[in-house]
């Protein structure tokens, strides 16, 4: 009469808990991740149930970016597909125009071949781009990391681009750089000013516009200019792979929507961060920050790769 009692007790003890474990895989196995075990006991069981609650918050972030990703590679496929069949599309019909004869004179023909070999240009381009997008997020670009005085790199950067700049119709001034040294790569950094330095070129909408750069003693980098900015629920999403504020992707013309994910991946890789926001006076910032060195090591801004 012992023996069953205590048999009866322990399948009772036991018999609780089995039942919630049981079913908290039921309701897993059923797709909802939202199912969490209440189990309010303090014995052995406990951790137990704590254990499954936590497995099954980690199988649901899981599965959020394993969703994430594909949305991710469902639209840089789209985007590729989009921006490749634009430029293949004008390519095949100057090709046909040629062959044709629809260019009778010489200089029509001259044109029809510069305009081709602009549109190979634009799908090289975009091709490289790509490859290096795809380098940076598999971490296969290796980063020469060394102490920079940023407030020089930047000084020398804009000297270099600023008559460039203005025949684009774009004013640059850093007027207020504060003495910081960081630890980047130079050669990602000159590839981080330059696509912000495009993508406010081909953005902005006035006939001169203004692109401000500020550098704090924090190491805040703010990047500001005066275009249109961007609606507040783009913002998230403005260092996605080919996206573009326009979500009809009505102006193929305005780039291939890569340049701005490059600079986040490159930022990254730095071990920075990078986030844009409208100024409060109108106009789009990107603010970067990178790791600070001690200044006494800072490289030569002159060195520059």
């Amino acid at each position: 009469m012992t023996n069953r009692f205590l048999t009866r007790f322990v399948v009772c003890k036991i018999e609780e808990p089995l039942d919630l474990l049981s079913e908290g895989a039921r309701r897993l196995g059923e797709g909802d991740l939202d199912y969490r075990i209440d189990y309010t006991g303090k014995d052995e069981f406990a951790p137990v149930c704590g254990a499954f609650n936590e497995m099954a918050a980690r199988l649901k972030g899981f599965v959020e970016r394993t969703r994430r990703d594909e949305e991710s590679r469902k639209e840089l496929l789209a985007g590729i597909s989009h921006d490749l069949r634009s430029p293949l599309t004008s390519i095949r019909a100057y090709v046909e125009g040629l062959l044709d004869g629809v260019a009778r004179t010489e200089e029509a023909k001259q044109r029809y071949l510069r305009t081709i070999r602009t549109k190979a240009e634009d799908i090289d381009r975009l091709v490289s781009q790509l490859f290096l997008y795809s380098k940076l997020d598999l971490e296969g670009v290796p980063m020469e990391m060394r102490p920079i005085r940023l407030d020089e790199y930047i000084a020398g950067f804009v000297n270099e681009a600023v008559l460039d700049s203005r025949t684009h119709g774009l004013a640059i001034t850093a007027d207020r750089l504060a003495p910081v040294t960081v630890s980047a790569d130079p050669e990602q950094l000159r590839r981080v000013l330059s696509n912000i330095l495009e993508n406010n070129i081909k953005y902005k909408n006035k006939g001169i516009g203004h692109l401000r750069i500020t550098l704090e003693e924090s190491g805040r980098l703010v990047l500001a200019d005066d275009g249109p900015g961007v609606p507040a629920e783009a913002l998230p999403k403005l260092f996605d792979a080919f996206y573009r504020s326009d979500p009809a992707r009505k102006n193929p013309a305005g780039g291939s929507g890569l340049g701005l994910a490059v600079t986040a991946k490159a930022v990254q890789g730095m071990g920075g961060t990078i986030r844009a926001f409208n100024s409060p006076g109108g106009g789009l910032s990107i603010e970067i920050t990178l790791p600070k060195e001690d200044d006494c090591h800072a490289e030569d801004p002159d060195r520059r790769g």
